[in-house]
Order: structure tokens, then sequence, then C-alpha cells
């Protein structure tokens, strides 16, 4: 639906930031085809994103990559949708507000989404997912979801600046309580994940190693929870098998025992760059002294070594962790 022929502005309840204002009216919204922020039934007006930016989409789609990974190591597929209407509507099914997220995260993956959820009659999704940049999610839609009861809000201000942003970069997760939002600093939804580390995976140019990290560890923990494994992924199932084939084959090449030795120093040392690299981006310098717990890593879990990493404040609370 195009958008409705011009006719003067009706006052509103609320102003936008980054947003301009569409006069829609409660029929004309249920065919408008375009994208919009915002739209109240007492004023008739949709708020549409003034300034549409790459930069804007760019943590949407980074984000559903970074999900799809959690999903395949947690071995259940997570769905994501960025094109659903949220609304409220009244017992007789009139309109009264409506928002459309960026994304809409589903742990568990709904038999069929309606193009419209409609608050009571539809599951919520378990995390909604806003980007600010020229926009602010506290000039109505906080308040919003919150009255909806939607359980989790990431709000995310990308890295990559523009003028008319006033806020500074990072991504803060908003957790229900009682009807209102506090800020939490990791999700409830997906364990152990923090706000800091979804902010830089959503950031970088690539899938660096401490992400990759992450990605497993969090969706290993949401394994745990739902007595999911990686090899219940299809994708990962086969993968692993090739793997395995091709280690087998490698290994009676060049004689199992030694291949099978090579392949577990080969791994270590990966480890221990990932481990040295991860506590380096922490602030936690650590060049050339992991040689005197070199034992110890190789012989605890990678996941415990990671967790120790992450949650470390300093090389002797890292070395502390490994006991």
């Amino acid at each position: 639906m195009a958008h409705p022929a011009k006719r003067p502005v009706r006052s509103t309840t609320c102003t936008l930031r980054g947003c301009r204002p569409v006069p829609l009216s409660c029929e004309e919204i249920a065919n408008y085809e375009g994208r919009y922020e915002y739209w109240e039934a007492a004023t008739e007006t949709a708020w549409v994103l003034r300034d549409t930016s790459p930069r804007h989409e760019h943590p949407s789609s980074r984000l559903v990559a970074l999900v799809t990974d959690i999903g395949k190591m947690r071995g259940t597929p997570i769905s994501m949708y960025g094109t659903a209407d949220l609304q409220e509507r009244t017992p007789d099914g009139a309109r009264v507000y409506a928002a459309q997220p960026d994304q809409m995260i589903y742990l568990d993956c709904p038999d069929e989404l309606p193009q419209v959820i409609i608050v009571g009659n539809f599951p919520l999704p378990d995390v909604v997912f806003e980007v600010d940049l020229t926009t602010d999610i506290r000039d109505r839609k906080l308040d919003l979801f919150a009255s909806w009861g939607v359980p989790e809000l990431w709000v995310e201000v990308p890295d990559a600046g523009m003028p008319s942003k006033r806020k500074r970069s990072g991504l803060t997760i908003y957790v229900i309580d009682n009807g209102t939002y506090r800020e939490s600093p990791e999700s409830d939804a997906f364990p152990t994940w923090s706000a800091r580390e979804i902010h830089a995976s959503l950031n970088e140019p690539w899938t660096s190693s401490i992400t990759v990290a992450s990605l497993r560890r969090v969706g290993e923990a949401m394994g745990r929870l739902t007595g999911t494994r990686p090899e219940d992924d299809p994708f990962v199932a086969a993968e692993r098998r090739i793997g395995r084939r091709e280690g087998l084959r490698e290994g009676e090449a060049a004689g199992f025992e030694v291949g099978r030795r090579e392949g577990r120093e080969a791994l270590f040392r990966e480890r221990l760059a990932t481990v040295e690299r991860l506590l380096t981006a922490r602030d936690i310098p650590v060049a050339g002294q992991l040689s005197e717990c070199a034992d110890r890593i190789a012989a605890l879990p990678n996941e415990a070594v990671l967790d120790a990493a992450l949650q470390s404040r300093d090389l002797a609370d890292f070395l502390r962790r490994l006991g």
C-alpha cells in the first residue's frame, strides 16, 4: 500500500527522534506495507525511520548469523523474524498500538508465525532486538514493550557513528521485572552471553576466535538446559562425520599414534593461543606467562578454561580459577 494522500498531521502524544510522522488511519494501517517503528490509534500516526542506512541494517543481519550458530551448538534451531508486527488490540479487534522491532527471537520455533502477532493471542518473542542508530528506544517503544511483557529487550547502538547519533555505542540488555525493565549485564534467554560480548560480536568485521568461543559456550549451555547436543543439528553432525573420516585417513597415512599425538599438540597450541588472545582482549597482559600453567590448561576441559578466562579479573585470578 502506498503512503496515504497528504493531509494535516494530527497532534501526537509522543515524538520519536530519527523518525518522521506519517498519518495512517486505523483502516490504512491494516494494509500498510511499509516499514514503521511505532503506530498509535489515538493520533492515527505511524512513525517511520527518517534515515535508512546499511549501518542500521548490519547489526540485525549480523545477529541472525550469530544466533544461528548458537542454535547449531545447542542442537535445535532458533527462529528469528524481522518483518512481523507486534500489535495491541481491544477485545473487539480494534488496533490500539503497533510496533515493528528490528528482530524478534523465538528460542523454540513456532509451528506457524502469523503475519501480525497480537499481544495476548500469540506467544511473545523471547527477545526483541532494536538498533538505535539515529532513533532512541526510550522515546516510546521501551515502555510499550514493557507494558506488553516482552521478556527481554536488546538495544544496540553500533560503533559506526552517524552525525545525528547522540549516545555512546554499546548494547543494553533489559530484562522484564514486575512489569518494568531493569538493565542486566548478561542475557537470561542466552545464558552467560554478556552485553559486552554481544556488542563486540555485532561490530567485528568477521567472526573472531573469541566470538566463536563465546557462541560455543552459550550454545552448549543452552543445550544442557534442553537436553540436546551439537550432534543433534544435521549440519554440525555432517561436518563432524566428515572431520572424523578425514582425521582417520590422515592418521592412517602418517601412523595412527603419531597422528593422534600431533593432533593433540596442535589442538593444545590453538587452545593456548585462544586463551592468550581472549585474556589480552580483556586487557589482561599474559604474553609469555602461560607456560607455567600449560599442564593445567591441557588437563582441564576446554569449556572450563574459556570460562576461567572470561570471568577472571587478572592473571592471578585466572590461575586461581584453573585450580
